[in-house]
């Protein structure tokens, strides 16, 4: 891989980092405003907070009107965004070089200074609302919530992003207000930046919008919660059943995540998995069937979906045991393993030419790892990965001990809860 990447970091008095990565012949720059403040970080009636406000953050700021805030992204001719995770909230753009400080000057402003009035709350409540309503008229996604809710009993890492209708219902400024000084930190705050830039230049820029701010300690981290295995059956007229399943994975900073992103790719991560291969090409049961290493930093789990004809759901379910089953028994082929290492390699490799992609990854691996991974010791960790490492971790994820099962359809049979039980 030819090293074209310039990156540094630095930290200001206050505890705010900056990273940042030059590439050589790019005219563009992304970059995105993280914070350490998600879901994960909301106490049980807070339940949507973080979310609520990445909505609130553009309804004005004390120097700009939501319109002025929209008409200035709009002349700039880039891209901006923002989103909230479990994790973070992230609000970032990408512009043309010549545009970095008006932009940044823009979201600095977003992130520090919303002046949301009460009618920007009770306007955005209603489009929150929404939003879980969409949730919940989609089969997919109401299932994948309500799992992933069941297989964190009791713990804020299970709750929706979105936040339950209840709670974002009785949220009031000054509680919201509340929580966003306890969150919005310097210390828990990284400023990351790719593309055609100078890295004192954009030290500069922040440290004038982000240097005042004082210094808070960081506060205790959320605890992780334990994964439950589930067993959600559910009725519900849909004209397919959706079927998922969930077996305990791994954090984001775990040193067997090369081996687990492998066994994903063969588990049912592209169109030459073995679920793919069996389930939709040899056996046309299911048009959608996906597996996905679902992982936050210090824990996580692995997922499978699909669709499937309702009639037919004791034959998909009883194919998905058999094929997740000849794997967690040693299936795994040398062939597999190089195909799905090849795979991983060239969506690494591609994601190398986007400067988007490139901030979010230098954001990522400060934020989990406290470090800035060259792409080579990336590519090597995926090289080193041996058949026996991946065979030993397939038997250990896919142990039919910890899978839990959801279906929702028109159709319900309660034997299919022991479906995966050994």
């Amino acid at each position: 891989m030819t090293h074209l990447y310039d990156h540094r970091l630095d930290v200001l008095d206050n505890g705010l980092r900056i990273a940042t990565e030059r590439l050589d012949g790019a005219r563009s720059v992304s970059f995105g405003i993280w914070i350490e403040a998600g879901s994960l970080h909301e106490s049980p009636g807070q339940e949507g907070t973080a979310h609520l406000w990445e909505h609130l953050a553009y309804k004005g700021t004390a120097r700009r009107s939501a319109l002025d805030i929209a008409k200035s992204l709009d002349l700039l001719g880039g891209y901006s965004n923002a989103y909230t995770s479990r994790e973070h909230t992230c609000f970032h753009a990408r512009v043309v070089d010549t545009h970095l400080e008006d932009a940044l000057d823009i979201l600095a402003d977003i992130a520090l200074s919303p002046r949301p009035s009460l009618d920007d709350l009770a306007r955005e409540k209603d489009v929150v609302l929404q939003e879980i309503a969409m949730v919940e008229d989609d089969p997919e996604d109401c299932l994948m919530e309500a799992f992933w809710r069941e297989m964190w009993p009791g713990s804020p890492v299970g709750h929706s992003i979105l936040g339950m209708p209840e709670t974002v219902r009785s949220f009031g400024l000054s509680d919201l207000e509340t929580w966003r000084s306890a969150n919005y930190r310097p210390g828990r705050m990284l400023v990351s930046a790719a593309g055609s830039l100078d890295h004192d230049r954009v030290r500069d820029m922040v440290a004038r919008r982000f240097g005042a701010l004082e210094p808070a300690a960081a506060g205790a981290r959320p605890s992780p919660g334990r994964y439950a295995p589930p067993a959600f059956l559910r009725e519900r007229d849909t004209e397919q059943s959706h079927v998922t399943l969930s077996f305990p994975g791994m954090g984001a900073s775990d040193e067997r995540r090369f081996s687990m992103g492998i066994l994903n790719a063969i588990l049912g991560g592209n169109m030459s998995s073995r679920l793919f291969q069996e389930v939709r090409e040899r056996r046309g049961l299911a048009y959608t069937v996906y597996s996905f290493a679902n992982s936050l930093t210090r824990q996580g789990v692995v997922q499978v979906y699909a669709a499937v004809d309702p009639e037919r759901t004791g034959e998909l379910l009883s194919c998905l045991r058999e094929e997740i089953g000849k794997l967690a028994g040693g299936g795994v082929t040398a062939e597999e393993l190089e195909h799905a290492r090849d795979h991983l390699l060239s969506v690494l490799y591609l994601t190398l030419e986007s400067s988007e992609d490139r901030m979010s990854r230098l954001a990522r691996n400060q934020l989990i790892l406290g470090r800035f991974v060259p792409p080579e010791e990336t590519a090597a960790r995926f090289e080193a990965v041996t058949l026996d490492e991946v065979r030993a971790l397939a038997a250990e994820i896919l142990d039919p001990a910890g899978a839990g099962l959801a279906v929702m359809g028109p159709e319900i049979d309660e034997s299919w809860a022991g479906t995966f039980r050994p």
